[in-house]
């Protein structure tokens, strides 16, 4: 039985300064009601020009918030770094200690990346009080693709740290209410207040339950928003579906083109790959996953049968192009598929002028076919490292001596 959940949302304006912010989040907790407090994202430190010694900084400040966290769970925007690479991550603090809760994936073009920010890749359930909870942080709201991901976990609800501005608030606010809504999950948007630059941020955090009402609702100044959130809300009149889909993946040429002039108008990124896929295995998903990872949509030139049979000689391949499309169109992470019987895929590159070209770190870059081309063009070329040490050659040679 799930109980009332007593949270703070504490919609605080945020600036460049460190110890500014620091002194209103350390007010917010002593006065905040609530056994778990919301900070919108990077509250700690704003956007801002980040050097080495912030990282410090940073540290002092989370041990002086977990001292003062007493039995409250604080959450709480703040970078995290790691190396050389600087995340845009969301902590959780309380007085044993404080966690990395999730770094932000997606991000804002023109800001996160001009910050410094690399994409992240930690993300984790947070459980309150028999209630499961996910995250996305400020833009990743957008991304439907991200919201899904978090229903196969069978969450709760959804927490949405984010520097929102006031120019795009009913985006904002519409969003939380629709991902509410079609996901049939709460939505908790705790944005920021003042500026980030010259823009203005929008505030209106709030709470909406499942059947898209908001049961909190904060306006454009400071303000902590006390709840007593009720997880035990009436079933919904109707289920959630999640049908399985099965869309045909091989298109032609002709039709990727259409397609991806389409998708490039909206910003998204075009990951090509090609590869003969003979037989699919633990590396080749790895591989294709992680090629996915860098892009909206990937494109994978798969080597016809004669093409296959010209590389790799007449008992090749061992399953026809057509079992291989098959296998090839299951996989998640592959949105299209095009045949091509030439050697090499280069004819598809020239016409396709993915945004970024991927191969196997066992490839050296001068020896990718393409890979000039899609430089000459400020595309990128990525040679992705193998996890396993597994290939079709590997195999067939292993089954012949049983």
């Amino acid at each position: 039985m799930k109980s009332k959940l007593r949270l703070t949302l504490a919609q605080i304006e945020i600036t460049p300064w460190i110890e500014k912010n620091l002194e209103k989040i350390l007010q917010c907790i002593e006065r905040a009601q609530g056994k778990v407090i919301l900070f919108p994202e990077l509250a700690l430190t704003g956007y801002q020009a980040f050097t080495p010694s912030i990282n410090s900084q940073i540290i002092m400040a989370l041990k002086e918030i977990q001292k003062k966290a007493g039995d409250k769970l604080i959450l709480l925007g703040a970078p995290h770094i790691q190396g050389k690479n600087l995340y845009n991550a969301y902590y959780t603090i309380t007085s044993e200690g404080y966690h990395i809760f999730a770094e932000k994936e997606i991000l804002f073009p023109g800001l996160d990346d001009l910050s410094g920010f690399s994409k992240g890749g930690r993300r984790r359930l947070l459980f309150l009080d028999h209630s499961k909870w996910g995250i996305v942080i400020c833009f990743e709201l957008r991304s439907p693709e991200a919201i899904r991901s978090w229903l196969r976990e069978g969450i709760d609800g959804l927490m949405v740290p984010a520097q929102w501005p006031e120019s795009r608030i009913e985006h904002f606010k519409t969003l939380l209410k629709a991902r509410a809504i079609e996901s049939q999950i709460f939505l908790i948007g705790i944005n920021g207040v003042g500026k980030i630059g010259d823009k203005r941020l929008g505030g209106c955090s709030s709470v909406i339950d499942p059947f898209g009402s908001e049961v909190l609702s904060l306006k454009d100044e400071e303000a902590l928003g006390e709840i007593n959130l009720d997880l035990n809300y009436p079933s919904l009149p109707y289920p959630l579906r999640t049908p399985l889909f099965k869309t045909p993946k091989l298109r032609s040429l002709d039709e990727l083109l259409e397609i991806a002039e389409k998708r490039r108008k909206k910003g998204q990124i075009m990951v090509f790959t090609n590869g003969c896929f003979d037989l699919l295995h633990a590396g080749h998903v790895d591989y294709l996953q992680k090629a996915r990872k860098l892009g909206d949509f990937l494109i994978v030139g798969l080597n016809s049968d004669l093409s296959v049979s010209k590389l790799k000689g007449i008992y090749r391949p061992i399953n026809p192009q057509e079992l291989r499309i098959e296998v090839l169109s299951a996989l998640e992470c592959v949105d299209y598929i095009v045949l091509f019987d030439e050697e090499t895929p280069e004819n598809l590159i020239k016409a396709l002028k993915p945004d970024i070209l991927v191969k196997g770190a066992d490839w050296k870059e001068e020896e990718i076919v393409g890979a000039s081309l899609v430089k000459s063009y400020g595309g990128k070329v990525v040679r992705i490292e193998f996890s396993y040490d597994i290939s079709t050659s590997k195999i067939i040679e292993k089954i012949r001596k049983i």
